[in-house]
């Protein structure tokens, strides 16, 4: 569920131990500072202070990514939990939470360059993450999003072959196909909350958004344009994404009535991210990308990128500057008009998960360690850089989930990490 409007969460940080769901800051170069331990035995790498004599990370091709230099200090608030392992390539791509004893975090494990993988699905029980069996022949190689009404109301979105979803009651899975076995159908995002579930999906004829009602699937909205994320609440839901002409595209539905609503012109919009505060305070982010004709990089949006905040205020969408000037914003979520958190990717900071705060007049910025420094031998330019990132508020406190992975390929590592 990415960004439910009943059902606080956030669909992309510290240092983790590098086996499967955490990601330690090993792989660092050999002239980076030696790793200190922290509690649990996690390592991390702390920058050398100005002035050190420490040399820092090998200079690399400038026209490369960003190099990851941790030279932002990272927020002590943001703490790596450590949770179950997962083999392969690893990413978490969407988390949610029902209380403080209870999270969902989903992805896929097991992927490399010559394979898709399969999805992995994480339950924090209040103490520890563990790996939570979908079943046998899913039939899934990633799993998009997930969405908690309750610790027995759960449904998560993902793709294989087909478009794949499941339902948790509490002791099992109950596995769905939405558009049967075509293979041209993908599944985005996944909101639930209030007794409805909405799907935004994409399919050869564009954009799509699905209904679970009655034990079955609805579609309620076709459209030209591709959706990437969904949220409901109040009787209102909002689908957004990219329209034909590489545009940002928002859609409302309310009471079986759906509009398309009108964005400020931005050519190369692109929004990732959706949240309803209230059906008169609506946030979406994402990204600009530097050439508009050509498709955004799904991960950072590209070289150039812009970050993109747009706000609904009941009667018209408005853009809204954020504090920083390249890089790309995946998730929001907020307890309120006071309290907006949004996570993404400082293209100066790439090595490093970044948050913004939205107090209602103020903007402020936090970042997760330094997961990796750049070495010279590694495998690829992006294998030190933070991919997309989520976030979920914690109903009932102050607490936030963020999960996502840093490197790509054969090098990508889940991380999850809590405020």
């Amino acid at each position: 569920m990415r960004n439910n409007g009943d059902m606080l969460r956030a669909r992309p940080v510290a240092v983790m131990v590098v086996g499967a769901l955490l990601i330690t800051a090993c792989g660092a170069a050999p002239t980076a500072p030696e790793p200190t331990a922290t509690p649990g035995g996690t390592a991390s790498r702390t920058p050398a202070a100005p002035g050190s004599t420490s040399p820092g990370p090998v200079p690399r091709d400038p026209s490369a990514s960003p190099v990851a230099t941790g030279a932002v200090a990272a927020s002590a608030e943001w703490t790596a939990v450590e949770g179950a392992r997962l083999p392969g390539g690893t990413a978490l791509l969407d988390v949610a939470a029902t209380g403080p004893r209870d999270a969902w975090a989903v992805g896929y494990q097991d992927s490399a360059e010559d394979r898709e993988g399969t999805p992995a699905v994480l339950r924090w029980n209040g103490s520890r993450w563990r790996e939570i069996s979908l079943g046998r022949e899913t039939g899934a190689h990633h799993l998009e999003a997930v969405g908690a009404a309750g610790p027995d109301d759960v449904w998560v979105a993902g793709n294989g072959p087909s478009a794949f979803a499941a339902h948790w009651n509490g002791r099992a899975w109950a596995p769905h196909r939405p558009f049967g076995v075509a293979e041209d159908y993908r599944l985005a995002d996944v909101a639930t909350g209030g007794g409805d579930t909405w799907f935004a999906a994409n399919g050869p004829s564009g954009a799509v958004v699905l209904e679970w009602a009655g034990g079955e699937f609805r579609n309620v909205l076709s459209t030209g344009g591709t959706f990437e994320a969904i949220t409901s609440g109040k009787g209102h839901v909002w689908a957004v994404g990219t329209s034909e002409t590489r545009t940002p595209l928002v859609w409302h539905g309310t009471a079986g009535s759906w509009e398309s609503l009108r964005t400020p012109p931005i050519p190369g919009g692109r929004l990732s991210g959706v949240w309803q505060v209230s059906p008169s305070e609506v946030w979406a982010v994402g990204q600009v990308s530097a050439t508009p004709e050509a498709p955004p990089d799904a991960r950072t949006g590209g070289e150039g990128a812009r970050p993109l905040v747009v706000r609904w205020d009941g009667t018209r969408w408005t853009r809204v500057e954020v504090p920083i000037s390249r890089g790309s914003l995946h998730g929001v979520t907020a307890s309120g008009p006071g309290d907006l958190w949004i996570s993404g990717v400082d293209a100066d900071h790439a090595g490093q998960v970044l948050i913004l705060h939205f107090d209602g007049t103020t903007w402020s910025r936090e970042y997760g360690p330094l997961f990796r420094a750049y070495t010279a031998t590694q495998q690829y330019d992006e294998t030190d850089d933070v991919g997309g990132t989520v976030l979920a508020r914690v109903p009932g406190g102050d607490a936030l989930w963020a999960v996502g992975s840093v490197g790509v390929g054969d090098d990508e590592k889940a991380f999850v990490l809590r405020r």
